[in-house]
């Protein structure tokens, strides 16, 4: 008798086709096993063989497939450094782990650039005929807040750090303790200039408000994701479809955006100079696509120090920035412009311009400043005292933790940019981006709006009339607020109803913030044309650019 093995049992007097059938299953098992086999082995072997890459797929194959048409992932080779010493082990540095990019360099006239919020690179851009090349990655310890992806806080000479407590008390702090700002928490760095008399202060030690001379706030380098449909091309006044709570996209870094499809992202329309954000311009920017704001592109560096309350005259028109003082009012704008040059020269003191406006008020619109999430914002209330810094409302600055008049709602934040007086920006309508101003009573003239000096001032595309805001800067806060509306007089914006009338041949400036938070024209997003002149109402506001 015959027996079989067949499925663990015993089988008796089976057929010879029983036998055929047996012998092919036994086959086909056989046969899958091995190709199971051949595959582990080589998924083994490619995983080891990637273990002793200099980076890891995920940081180079996946950002780097579709980018270069006429390269492959087998032709870049990626390495990179660390604080200036070259790494040989194979963890490539991740997103949090305390770094930042400074740079990228390619051999072969390669270049490619590093997405600090993406964690990749991009960009990469095959100039020359190059086959095969390899790319490093210089990575820096950051000592600063990581969401910033390195575009801290740079103190200038004279400048000392400090935190404002819940009466608005001063401290002076050590920068490299850290702690002293969170911009994800909302609190915004700040910055005092001492009077020439003013003692030495050791730090976490109170500062005295008489010592005081100025107050700064620190704007990091940003970009921001184009959240108007149109761009701001509106030519007239259609009606209002509420961005109240709109929270507009923010994203901290140094690197400046490119044109790339595939990252969403587009470079910041400059004209040829590469200073000022082009008028009416939109290069090749689209809805929803990156955009580097063009506020950080004219005086580089990792941002901007902004006045944080309306400049005062502290008496023979020497500058002051302080609260509960009293706006420095009755002057031109070629004063303004001058006086805040002559301030710290050495940190490019400036008359605050319309760009530079605009990237304070998305901010402020955006969940580092007033806006809890996505969908839900609010409005910053207005200095009503018409002349005097930092109030919230009728409140002097210091007489209450509740400080709904800045634009972090906090102490931290910048003041008077709703109501107070309204504030002359150095933005100017010149006749075809000429240099002599259509109208003379601002006190500037050829000598002040030169190329050479033209990083102080934003240029608007000629225009006759107010209602034209296709001529817009993109990140200037005026045509990207749209749709407008007709109200009264004058029109509203999408943006908190705030008036919205740009600057046009007969009145070529710009003045912002409104005029006593009446409720009607005022508001951070208020923009209206100026002649320029000396008036009772008007102000103007300080910047900074350290490097």
């Amino acid at each position: 008798m015959k027996i079989v093995v067949w499925g663990g049992g015993l089988l008796n007097n089976r057929k010879p086709e029983d036998l055929k059938r047996f012998n092919k299953n036994k086959k086909q098992k056989q046969i899958i096993i091995g190709s199971i086999i051949a595959i582990v082995l080589i998924i083994g072997g490619i995983s080891l063989y990637r273990s002793f890459a200099m980076y890891e797929e995920k940081a180079s194959f996946d950002v780097l497939k579709g980018t270069v048409p006429d390269f492959s992932t087998k032709d870049i080779n990626l390495a990179f450094t660390i604080d200036g010493q070259t790494q040989t082990n194979t963890k490539f540095p991740n997103k949090g782990d305390g770094y930042i990019v400074e740079e990228v360099s390619c051999e072969d006239n390669v270049t490619a650039t590093w997405n600090s919020s993406t964690w990749s690179l991009e960009n990469i851009e095959n100039k020359g005929e190059a086959k095969k090349v390899k790319c490093t990655v210089a990575f820096k310890t950051s000592k600063g807040e990581p969401i910033l992806n390195g575009a801290d806080p740079v103190l200038g000479d004279g400048m000392i750090p400090v935190t404002i407590g819940e009466k608005g008390e001063v401290t002076k702090v050590k920068p490299e303790s850290g702690g002293w700002y969170s911009y994800e928490d909302k609190e915004w760095a700040n910055a005092v200039i001492l009077t020439e008399s003013a003692k030495s202060y050791e730090d976490n030690e109170k500062i005295s408000e008489e010592d005081i001379e100025s107050y700064f706030v620190w704007i990091p380098k940003y970009s921001y994701r184009l959240f108007d449909e149109q761009l701001g091309k509106y030519t007239s006044a259609t009606g209002i479809v509420s961005k109240n709570n709109l929270a507009i996209e923010i994203r901290f870094g140094l690197e400046n955006t490119k044109d790339s499809k595939i990252y969403r992202e587009c470079e910041t329309p400059m004209l040829e100079n590469k200073v000022q954000g082009a008028s009416g311009e939109s290069g090749n920017c689209h809805y929803e696509d990156w955009m580097t704001h063009p506020a950080f592109l004219a005086f580089g560096g990792n941002g901007l120090w902004v006045g944080k309350f309306e400049t005062s005259n502290a008496g023979e028109n020497k500058i002051q920035i302080k609260p509960n003082a009293t706006s420095w009012l009755n002057i031109t704008m070629g004063d303004s412009f001058r006086n805040s040059q002559n301030y710290m020269p050495k940190l490019q003191s400036h008359n605050m311009k319309n760009t530079e406006w605009g990237a304070v008020a998305y901010l402020t619109q955006s969940i580092y400043g007033r806006c809890e999430n996505e969908n839900n914002c609010t409005e910053v209330s207005a200095n009503t005292n018409s002349y005097k810094t930092g109030y919230t409302g009728n409140t002097a600055y210091g007489e209450s933790s509740e400080q709904l008049a800045s634009t972090t709602g906090n102490y931290s934040g910048i003041y008077d940019m709703n109501g107070g007086v309204w504030e002359q920006v150095a933005s100017v309508v010149l006749n075809n981006l000429s240099t002599t101003p259509i109208w003379s009573s601002s006190g500037l003239s050829d000598t002040d709006l030169t190329k050479e000096n033209a990083k102080y001032y934003d240029v608007y595309n000629y225009g006759t009339d107010h209602s034209h805001w296709e001529r817009r800067i993109l990140g200037d806060a005026t045509g990207e607020v749209g749709p407008f509306a007709p109200f009264n007089t004058f029109y509203k914006s999408s943006m908190w109803d705030d008036i919205a009338r740009l600057a046009y041949s007969s009145y070529p400036w710009i003045h912002r913030g409104g005029f006593g938070g009446d409720g009607v024209s005022s508001g951070v997003f208020a923009f209206s044309p100026d002649d320029g002149r000396a008036t009772s109402n008007k102000g103007f506001r300080i910047v900074l650019a350290t490097k």
